[in-house]
């Protein structure tokens, strides 16, 4: 069989998608739009119109953009069908090339970059005759079959920034314009989450009959939710959107919690609630303390307000049903969900700017499935075997 290793293939389409998102962090302009293969590799426009057409070239060893050099002449024949079937872009419309690549001496990359046109042309016109390179054979054909006029015009709007970051590289380049919005200590976590959801945002963009992504404010309104997660009044949530799991997934040491609402005869849907936000809590504690977010004693105050609260409101609950000389199972159930409700809809939070529900009602859930806590009056009694049968 024969081997295609396509990793460098692979690496140019993630330093696109990647390198998108460097240059719309730094654009001049909020109001440009970004897109991936749509007008070109990437693009910048405005209501439609192209105002920057981006090729970006990435590679895995040293490389050069020579005035034979197919990166070169293939991002010309792009652009060659792009002016053909629409001429105005010439007027409004810079052409650029991104690459790893470095320009050298007396080039017509050089002489682009250091606007000299005519000689960038002439030198482009010398390849195009006199080059025996097969590979851009048909790249050189449409060069000159191609008016001058319109040649000149264009190689006066192609910029080319030479020896850009490489695809690692440019990850730090993105740290560098987050760094101001977080601590130091945050920019890594921070990053790699904008990173996540530009990535998702591409895809989906990729996916659709417009693959345009976003706009400059869009992404700096995103850049900030991330950010300011990692302030020292908040904290990142991380699993709104996590898959749902199933009972038999969990070991039954952590299922308790859930027979504490079987306890008030409360079945599927709620149950099911109760589920993924036992499980959407405990992964986000376990993020938290990964990411060095938060520190063991501050989950365990969290913990003891939780507590402190509930055991607040069991005392009334108990008052309540000593007004019954004798209560029946069915009114200890309904005082049982009446505290519940009472408890669940409060809003106690870990930090004051963490208003995910799922933090306070999982860690609920969490105090649930250790006895600490309970809802039915009888809980303790009703269900230390099955605490029993787990510490044995």
């Amino acid at each position: 069989m024969v081997s295609h290793n396509a990793a460098g293939q692979m690496l140019g389409y993630l330093y696109q998608v990647r390198y998108a998102l460097n240059l719309l962090m730094s654009s001049d302009d909020p109001s440009y739009q970004v897109s991936i293969e749509k007008f070109d590799d990437i693009a910048f426009d405005k209501e439609g119109t192209p105002v920057q057409l981006i090729q970006a070239k990435h590679h895995t060893t040293p490389a050069s953009l020579t005035d034979v050099s197919t990166d070169l002449w293939r991002t010309l024949n792009v652009w060659f069908d792009a002016i053909s079937a629409d001429f105005s872009l010439l007027d409004h419309t810079d052409f650029v090339i991104i690459t790893t690549a470095d320009v050298p001496d007396n080039s017509a990359a050089e002489a682009i970059q250091n606007q000299k046109h005519q000689n960038a042309y002439d030198r482009l016109k010398v390849a195009a005759e006199d080059s025996t390179n097969k590979a851009n054979a048909k790249f050189y054909n449409k060069f000159k079959q191609t008016d001058k006029d319109v040649l000149m015009s264009l190689v006066k709007r192609i910029k080319i920034i030479s020896s850009a970051s490489e695809i690692v590289d440019v990850e730090k380049d993105i740290q560098k314009q987050i760094k101001y919005s977080c601590k130091p200590e945050h920019v890594s976590m921070a990053t790699e989450r904008i990173e996540g959801w530009w990535f998702q945002e591409s895809v989906k963009a990729l996916s659709s009959t417009n693959p345009t992504i976003t706009t400059q404010r869009q992404l700096h309104s995103k850049i900030y939710e991330i950010t300011r997660q990692y302030s020292d009044d908040n904290l990142p949530i991380e699993f709104w959107d996590l898959d749902e799991i199933e009972e038999a997934e969990l070991d039954p040491k952590d299922r308790i919690f859930l027979e504490q609402l079987r306890l008030l005869q409360y079945r599927s849907k709620l149950l099911r609630i109760a589920l993924q936000d036992y499980y959407k809590a405990s992964m986000q504690r376990s993020s938290w303390l990964r990411q060095g977010l938060v520190f063991a004693n501050e989950l365990d105050t969290y913990e003891h307000r939780l507590k402190d609260a509930w055991e607040h409101a069991f005392a009334e609950m108990e008052e309540d049903l000593k007004d019954y000389e004798n209560p029946t199972e069915q009114e200890k159930i309904k005082a049982g969900k009446e505290l519940y409700s009472r408890v669940m809809d409060r809003d106690i939070r870990i930090r004051s700017r963490v208003d995910a529900s799922y933090v306070m009602q999982g860690t609920y859930h969490r105090l649930a499935n250790n006895l600490i806590v309970g809802w039915h009056v009888d809980f303790f009694e009703k269900l230390k075997h099955l605490l029993e049968g787990v510490n044995e």
